[in-house]
């Protein structure tokens, strides 16, 4: 009887410390660790987006690139505001 008890008491133990870190830790560190995630890939995107105009804008004939700013600022300007 004595051992069943104490069987049962360090079964107790052991899970219910189990249960009550994970249950307050998971959302808590989900939440941190998914946001974490999502800066990380916004950044790494965004410089992904920055190289990608940079070496397109190196590539691109120069007088092209004016006639696509030339025109950029004539239909801006035509525009209703």
């Amino acid at each position: 009887e004595n051992q069943q008890a104490k069987a049962d008491n360090e079964q107790a133990t052991e899970t219910e410390p189990a249960t009550q870190p994970s249950d307050a830790a998971v959302p808590a560190g989900d939440e941190a660790g998914h946001t974490a995630t999502e800066e990380t890939d916004l950044a790494s995107m965004f410089q992904e987006l920055i190289e990608t105009v940079d070496s397109e804008l190196k590539e691109a004939n120069p007088l092209t690139v004016l006639v696509v700013f030339a025109l950029g600022v004539l239909i801006g300007r035509l525009l209703p505001r």
